[in-house]
Order: C-alpha cells, then sequence, then structure tokens
C-alpha cells in the first residue's frame, strides 16, 4: 500500500528523472564543456528536483502525521507556486555564476542582448500565455467557498448545486505575481551571460556562453511546464465533477460538467508537461557533469 502511493506521487518525477538522463546520455558528446559554475549549477537544478520530489510526498503525510485541516490545506495549496519559487532560486544561482577569467578580445561591434546566445526564443512565450488563459479561464469559473475563497466549481441543478475544488483566483493569484520575477530573473541571467567581454578564443567562448544561456533557458521553461501540469492536472480533476439525481416520474438523471469530456486528455497534458519539466531541470543538473575528453576516448579505444 505504501509503495503504491508512493509511485502514484512520485511516477512523474521519476519519469522526468529518466527522461532528462537519456537525453543527457544522446547529446553529451556534442555539448561544449560547462567550465564555469558546474557545482552551482548542479545543486541549483538537481535540488530543484530533489525539493519537488519531497514536497510530492507530503502528499501521502495526512496519511501518518495529525494536524490542523488549515495545515495541510496550506501546504498542498503551495503546489501551484513551488515550481516557480523553485526556478525563480535556481535562475538566480545560475545568474549570479561569474566565468573564468580570459584574455579579452578586441571590441566587436554587434552588440549583445540577452537573446543573442539564445536558439529558442518564442516557446516561454507560448508557455506563458497558456498559463495565462487557463488561469483566468479558471479564475472566472471559480466561485468563493465557506470561508470567502474563490477555490469552488458550481455545477446549478434545479434548485441545489453540485460543487468540487478548482484551480481558481485563490490558489491563481501567487502563481500570477511569481511570473514577473520570474521573467526578470530569466533575463537578468541570460543579459549577464551575454553582455561580459568576450574572450579572445572567441568561438570557444560563443559555445560556453550557449550552453550557459541553454540552461537559464531551461530551467525557466521547466519552471513553466511543471506549473502547467499542476494547473491541468487540477483541472482534470474538476472535470470529473458528476452526480446522479432524481427526477420524480421522470427518473434518473445525471449531470457533470461541460469539460467532462477534456478530463483524459488534461490528465495526459498535466503529466506530460510535468515529466517534461522535470526532465529538463535534470538535464540541465548533468551539464555539470564534464563530458569525456577526447583524448581519453581515444586510449580506451585503443585495445591492450
Amino acid at each position: 500500500m505504501t509503495w503504491t502511493l508512493l509511485w502514484m506521487l512520485l511516477w512523474r518525477h521519476l519519469a522526468g528523472i529518466v527522461l532528462g538522463a537519456l537525453a543527457w546520455t544522446v547529446r553529451r558528446r556534442g555539448l561544449p564543456a560547462l567550465e564555469a559554475g558546474r557545482a552551482v549549477t548542479a545543486a541549483a537544478a538537481g535540488g530543484a528536483v530533489v525539493l519537488l520530489a519531497a514536497y510530492s510526498v507530503l502528499g501521502a503525510m495526512p496519511l501518518w502525521v495529525e494536524a490542523p485541516r488549515e495545515v495541510w490545506s496550506a501546504v498542498f495549496g503551495a503546489r501551484y507556486a513551488l515550481p516557480l519559487v523553485l526556478g525563480l532560486a535556481a535562475l538566480i544561482a545560475l545568474g549570479a555564476v561569474r566565468p573564468h577569467r580570459a584574455p579579452i578580445a578586441g571590441a566587436t561591434l554587434a552588440p549583445r542582448t540577452w537573446r543573442s546566445f539564445l536558439e529558442v526564443r518564442w516557446l516561454s512565450a507560448v508557455l506563458l500565455t497558456l498559463v495565462l488563459v487557463l488561469a483566468l479561464a479558471a479564475g472566472t469559473a471559480s466561485r468563493p467557498d465557506e470561508d470567502g475563497e474563490y477555490t469552488r466549481y458550481v455545477v446549478h441543478v434545479g434548485s441545489g448545486t453540485l460543487g468540487t475544488g478548482i484551480y481558481g483566483w485563490h490558489h491563481s493569484a501567487l502563481p500570477l505575481v511569481l511570473l514577473m520575477p520570474l521573467g526578470a530573473a530569466t533575463w537578468w541571467a541570460l543579459s549577464r551571460i551575454a553582455r561580459s567581454p568576450l574572450a579572445e578564443a572567441e568561438p570557444a567562448d560563443t559555445a560556453k556562453r550557449r550552453r550557459r544561456s541553454a540552461n537559464v533557458a531551461r530551467v525557466a521553461l521547466g519552471a513553466l511546464l511543471l506549473h502547467l501540469g499542476t494547473i491541468l492536472t487540477s483541472l482534470a480533476n474538476t472535470s470529473r465533477l458528476s452526480g446522479t439525481f432524481s427526477g420524480g416520474d421522470r427518473g434518473q438523471f445525471s449531470i457533470s460538467t461541460p469539460f467532462a469530456a477534456l478530463s483524459s486528455a488534461l490528465d495526459v497534458l498535466g503529466a506530460v508537461a510535468a515529466c517534461a519539466g522535470c526532465a529538463l531541470w535534470v538535464f540541465t543538473a548533468l551539464t555539470a557533469v564534464p563530458a569525456p575528453s577526447l583524448s581519453r576516448s581515444r586510449r580506451s579505444a585503443v585495445p591492450s
């Protein structure tokens, strides 16, 4: 029973870890070495994955630990903001890394901005738009509960109602606020990487900056994907609301949410987003592991 429950709580993180490790194994030989901030990168991205998995285990704590309902409600409510908080902390850590000093090349006329070393620039905007649309839609559909917090979704049945929880204004307020410092931290980290003086070995220096910028982008995208996964999973649970009522002479009738048919799709999309976000963080942490050098590979290939 305990192992089954832990698997249900952690399988998305475990799948993300495996996926990220496989992606890194496939691509590691084609990636330039990460020389600056290896320990910081591994600790920031890897620590975020560990903390996220540890938080998921808290879902089973009410079975063994007695605490007031308000305490567990606050703990579980933090699941929406936690990926953004962890991503923000990791971005600050990556942006604060100072590269090793190298001989500076002559002045270059081309201006360098936060976008100079990014290869994919539109994906964050797509995810951010999707998060905002879902937050606004769920918030608009939410209704106040007995404490006045907008956490309920209600379906009216004649003179009565049928209700369940939803990702409403109460849960979305803090994540919506956190999106601003998350975007600011991403811009700041990318700008620090781009605007520092170029080294004399410009092609190699450019490759290293691209790798560091890619790590920053992966952490930001991972935070958005993990947050999006919690939203989609919550909406999937809300969509399962249903009930059967007696209509007197007309017999019984069933009622469900208008988006009940999307339940399976929301579940799958939520799991995919969570696994992908976790995989991006794992991949980022593993970039701190040095790739095998060419000379070492050649030595191992020589028969003894």
